[in-house]
């Protein structure tokens, strides 16, 4: 069920002014949304302004679909509620519901693994729990509150995903959230075009803390040097000292990890069916959160066992020619560091195709060089790149590439039978096309 307001209730959260017949009352609204394509009849639509879209430009098609009214930073000839800032009145109103419900809610950031642990955390407690959690990565300024609003009466868990480029990005959607868990996956170098360091990035995540409910529980990895300085925190990770540990652990190609997770008191044999030792990361974490919330550690381990994580996200596809490890969704330099550690570990000829890692500021081409390196001192047979910032990172300039057409017209005379091949950059690289076309060859 959507959330559902009074009129009243909308212009008490958002501050705003009505402007409507005199005869328009005080109708419910059935819900809002910030895209007219989701709208159905008696819902509210929020017109969101963004750097290449305006969403003020849609109000007349949301009051021919059938919405009650909209909410808009101008005048506009419909029912309206004018607000100042239409995102800042969207974020008001996702609290207010927030407000509603005394359930836990899980919220999850770092700089590298936030989605793949919010999809484990889910995969835990819902054996259990009615669990509410983000759809995709729905993390930011208007994600956020649009998960928050989908919560309802069903519902006995929320795990929340809040991400960040920016100071004040997180204590603002950290405000409608409100956790009762605080979960912090690590402090990269994700972003830091725009903190300016590690250590700015630490505080960035952290805004956090300041909006746990009262009697929170702080979860974090403590094999991060910023992170296992939080106070109070209860830590995991495969470092002496933590609270939650992975030991005997034992890496079986592509095919998986085991291990056992030492968690309070107890010992748990935990067998995932993915590779890398990041992946035992995001297990304990999620570990640690079912303890928390009295999830059966026997129901919390199936779950595990069976974890895939999502397309794009290190997934392996194996073609019958190749195998390859889809790592084309993100990239930065942390994760690219896991991925390759992965690809280490693979059967055949390893070759990566690494594309620009974005938003890393002044520093991005040592960044890229140090991805180079590291590539080289595992012993990765051949390193492709696509981009002006990914060469500095290559072995040969000839397998330097300037577009990732340029790479595909190369492809077919490099990869050979049994190859294992790493497709990894940021998003914005769109190497999607390279998984594809070798998943096609």
């Amino acid at each position: 069920m959507a959330a559902r307001f009074t009129i009243k209730e909308l212009l008490e959260a958002t501050g705003g002014t009505l402007y409507a017949p005199s005869d328009f009352g005080d109708p419910v609204v059935s819900g809002l949304t910030i895209d007219t394509r989701t709208l159905v009849p008696g819902m509210a639509y929020v017109a969101i302004r963004g750097g290449t879209f305006d969403g003020h430009r849609f109000i007349p098609d949301a009051a021919a679909k059938g919405a009650v009214l909209s909410v808009s930073d101008t005048d506009v000839p419909y029912p309206h509620i004018r607000v100042e800032n239409t995102v800042l009145a969207y974020q008001n109103i996702a609290k207010m519901h927030r407000e509603r419900f005394d359930l836990p809610v899980v919220c999850i950031t770092g700089s590298v693994g936030k989605t793949t642990t919010k999809e484990m955390v889910k995969a835990v407690l819902e054996t259990t729990l009615n669990t509410h959690a983000t759809v995709g990565n729905l993390n930011n300024q208007t994600g956020v509150p649009t998960t928050i609003l989908q919560i309802n009466e069903s519902h006995q868990v929320s795990v929340t995903e809040l991400g960040t480029n920016h100071f004040g990005e997180i204590a603002a959607i950290a405000r409608v959230a409100q956790p009762t868990i605080c979960l912090f996956t690590n402090i990269g170098e994700a972003h830091i075009e725009f903190f300016g360091s590690r250590e700015g990035i630490f505080r960035g995540k952290t805004e956090m803390l300041q909006f746990m409910r009262p009697g929170g529980t702080v979860v974090a990895n403590g094999d991060d040097d910023y992170l296992r300085t939080i106070p109070n925190a209860i830590t995991y990770g495969l470092s002496e000292g933590v609270d939650v540990r992975a030991v005997d652990l034992s890496e079986n190609g592509l095919s998986g990890v085991t291990f056992t997770a030492e968690l309070f008191g107890k010992r748990l044999p935990v067998s995932l069916s993915v590779a890398g030792r990041h992946m035992v990361q995001n297990a304990l974490a999620a570990l640690t959160v079912a303890h928390l919330l009295n999830v059966p550690d026997e129901a919390a381990l199936k779950a595990l066992a069976s974890f895939r994580p999502g397309a794009g996200r290190s997934d392996v596809i194996e073609t019958g020619r190749f195998t390859i490890i889809d790592g084309s969704y993100n990239c930065n330099p942390t994760s690219m560091e896991s991925a390759l550690d992965v690809l280490k570990n693979a059967k055949g000829r390893k070759v990566c195709i690494f594309g620009d890692m974005l938003e890393l500021g002044p520093d991005a081409p040592a960044f890229h060089a140090r991805i180079g390196a590291y590539a080289k001192r595992l012993g990765i047979d051949r390193m492709l790149t696509v981009g002006t910032l990914a060469k500095n990172a290559v072995f040969d300039p000839a397998d330097a590439f300037d577009s990732v057409d340029d790479l595909l017209s190369a492809l077919p005379a490099v990869l050979k039978d049994g190859d294992t091949i790493l497709v990894k950059a940021s998003f914005g690289m769109h190497l999607k096309a390279v998984v594809e076309a070798i998943k096609a060859m």
